[in-house]
């Protein structure tokens, strides 16, 4: 349908019109859905020439947009590289072209890109960087409870996870998944997988905990640290609904050995009598 009405509009308008470029513009998004790449190339191409014509300069906000898709294309031909320059050159004309909403969310927007080639080359630290610097772009612009502020967190929260920054990677995950809950609501696929993500999450942090304790209960260390590592663990596993789970089972068995190897007796039998329980 955007191809005849792209077919009609050259037809009934004149060359200069902006609704042309916008009709190319539409074309590319939806070519580049379908991963049709090479023609949603040349309508790239003929939006961009058609706005350079229009507006006569390249310091243009239209302008900077087109060379956004242009950038967007060359990540799709995992050509990265020059996709990293391409949004350089949207950072350089958004820069130049001053504070207003529209080139605002396009700064944004070639940082974010820039921050997931970054990403994808393993340079995790330089993608940090620059997914905050878009997402304080993203909550400056739209407020914090925005679906965009929402992806940004969520994109925040795989970045540290991947780093193993657990902490960090809950508190983003968190923040997308409150967002969430209150735009789309608790039955909307989004909100199901960021729910399910702060999940997986929790209880990665749970289990580092408890092998972080078990460690230093073997090593022969401080029996009452590895216990308060232990109870940390445990209460994110109960927090988690899983009071009737292996995971919860070993990580009272460790707790009770933990107790017994300092000597309280007492508390490491009762410990241990728990495991079993949740194997019934």
């Amino acid at each position: 349908m955007y191809r005849k009405a792209l077919e009609i509009d050259l037809e009934a308008q004149p060359d200069n019109h902006l609704l042309l470029s916008d009709r190319y513009r539409y074309m590319m998004t939806v070519l580049m859905e379908q991963g049709k790449i090479d023609e949603a190339i040349k309508m790239n191409k003929e939006s961009l020439a058609r706005m350079l014509h229009i507006h006569g300069r390249e310091d243009h906000p239209d302008i900077a947009n087109e060379y956004l898709g242009v950038g967007l294309l060359l990540m799709k031909r995992n050509r990265l590289d020059d996709g990293l320059q391409m949004f350089d050159k949207v950072i350089e004309l958004c820069n130049k072209l001053g504070p207003g909403e529209d080139n605002r969310t396009t700064l944004a927007a070639a940082l974010s890109n820039q921050a997931i080639i970054r990403q994808q080359q393993g340079d995790l630290e330089a993608a940090t960087e620059l997914f905050e610097k878009s997402l304080a772009i993203y909550v400056e612009v739209h407020g914090e409870m925005h679906p965009e502020v929402a992806a940004h967190y969520l994109n925040m929260a795989l970045i540290y996870g991947e780093q193993d920054r657990l902490d960090d990677a809950i508190h983003f995950i968190y923040k997308a998944l409150q967002i969430r809950l209150k735009e789309l609501g608790k039955d909307h696929p989004y909100t199901i997988d960021c729910f399910r993500y702060y999940l997986e999450r929790k209880l990665c942090k749970a289990a580092a905990i408890n092998e972080k304790g078990l460690t230093l209960a073997k090593a022969g260390g401080d029996y009452a640290d590895a216990v308060k590592l232990f109870l940390e663990a445990l209460e994110i596993y109960m927090e988690m609904g899983c009071e009737v789970h292996p995971v919860t089972a070993s990580v009272y068995e460790n707790m009770a050995a933990a107790y017994i190897s300092a000597d309280r007796l007492g508390e490491g039998g009762a410990s241990r009598a728990d495991a079993p329980k949740i194997y019934r």
